[in-house]
């Protein structure tokens, strides 16, 4: 057993030392910048940011309630049922490890694990450690915007609020995106990576459609590649749609945000793929856009659209530019071409890393300023006003650089695909 202090290599890492270190570092700096004393996290993949490890059977209730204490001045410290006793010993470099159990059967288990005496309530060692940080009388900071998944029910939000009276407790969030919008080296390389597998993921799949093929095989094929290129995990967050349809359908050309159906491809099909596999914890979001047999012309020029519109998206994201310059600059450019052309959702693009959505979102007005190494899906759409083509909406994962922005899914062309 390692001595408090003393760094050991953890047997399944999921981050270096300096990474955790850095990160840690990082979030004391901007606590101090938002006037928190520290910050209570209840998100397991703020866990996994923070930590380095996470709930990887997605046991996301009251059940199994844990979080993860990171002050401002004190090392974090992970307050957490004693089922994850071995994620916490296995994968993080957290020293200071406090468990509880419900049951007799779990306080004697993790008591001799630990050498620890193990309360049976989460709530009561979350406050007594609280309280021996001196923190219960602190500014303290937990998840509540909306781009984060917390698992915390309203219920127990109101009873941290019952049970720290003198505490003054606000959202983290603004610490968390701050940081978690600036990829470091470190997320970049994985990111990179995943985008390098996701794109002969998704040609692998493109390459089965087919008339006569089942659109469930489409899926099939997808999620095999997966397999071959590890991008599967616990907990597995990866997403795929890939949708066909016909304008003689029900429905017509627009099925969006749907999953796989028991449906035979034909000429006349059309489709877009969107969102992708995870890697190392790293969501992939693009999309792209294919058509089954000889395109009409028409489709052919709303897909080039479509794509000089996400490139003005794309080159608007230079470091010191505001993130809202983007949206304004995709609809300069649709309309340019095309006066009626106008997006049909609020947003143009948003940040990705644990999550496949994350702020900046590039909306109207956005004024959070571009920085390098943040990394967006940028996707803008140009569609058929008359409903009878599906248009097109490229999406790419975009890498802000001091020179601008390196588009990592090149390796796949934006232009449409065409199935002969």
């Amino acid at each position: 057993m390692a001595k408090k202090g003393e760094v050991t290599k953890k047997k399944w890492e999921t981050m270096p030392y300096s990474e955790y270190k850095k990160r840690v570092q990082t979030a004391r700096e901007l606590l101090a910048k938002h006037k928190m004393d520290a910050m209570i996290l209840f998100s397991p993949l703020n866990w996994r940011y923070y930590g380095g490890w996470t709930d990887v059977a997605q046991m996301h209730n009251w059940v199994w309630r844990s979080c993860m204490i990171i002050p401002r001045d004190h090392d974090p410290v992970n307050v957490s049922h004693g089922a994850f006793y071995w994620q916490n010993l296995l994968t993080t470099y957290v020293e200071d490890n406090r468990f509880w159990s419900e049951t007799e059967g779990g306080r004697l288990l993790a008591s001799f694990l630990t050498g620890q005496q193990i309360p049976s309530e989460f709530w009561q060692l979350l406050i007594d450690t609280l309280k021996e940080l001196k923190l219960d009388k602190g500014v303290l900071g937990v998840e509540k915007g909306p781009d984060i998944d917390t698992y915390l029910s309203f219920e127990e939000y109101d009873l941290l609020n019952k049970r720290l009276p003198t505490a003054k407790i606000v959202a983290a969030d603004p610490v968390i995106w701050e940081q978690r919008s600036v990829k470091t080296p470190y997320e970049i390389g994985i990111i990179r990576e995943g985008c390098k597998r996701s794109v002969k993921v998704l040609k692998t799949a493109f390459e089965t459609i087919k008339p006569g093929v089942n659109e469930l095989d489409i899926h099939r094929a997808f999620w095999r590649a997966c397999a071959e290129q590890d991008l599967l995990e616990s907990p597995n967050c990866s997403t795929w749609l890939c949708w066909t349809s016909n304008a003689e359908e029900e429905g017509g050309v627009f099925r969006w945000i749907t999953g796989p159906v028991d449906r035979i491809i034909k000429k006349g099909d059309m489709g877009i793929s969107d969102c992708g596999p995870t890697y190392k914890g790293y969501q992939m979001d693009w999309q792209r856009t294919f058509y089954v047999g000889d395109p009409p012309q028409k489709q052919i020029e709303l897909s080039k659209l479509a794509i000089e519109g996400e490139q003005a998206a794309i080159d608007a994201l230079v470091p010191g530019a505001k993130v809202g310059d983007a949206h304004k600059a995709s609809v300069e450019a649709l309309k340019k071409k095309d006066p009626m052309q106008m997006h049909i959702i609020n947003f143009v693009g948003h940040g990705m890393g644990l999550s496949n959505h994350e702020p900046p979102w590039i909306i109207p007005d956005n004024p959070t300023i571009v920085k390098e190494n943040m990394v967006f899906c940028v996707e803008v759409g140009a569609f058929d006003l008359e409903m009878q083509l599906v248009g097109a909406m490229p999406e790419d994962i975009v890498l802000v650089t001091k020179k601008g922005s390196e588009i990592l899914t090149k390796d796949f062309p934006r232009d449409l695909w065409i199935v002969k």
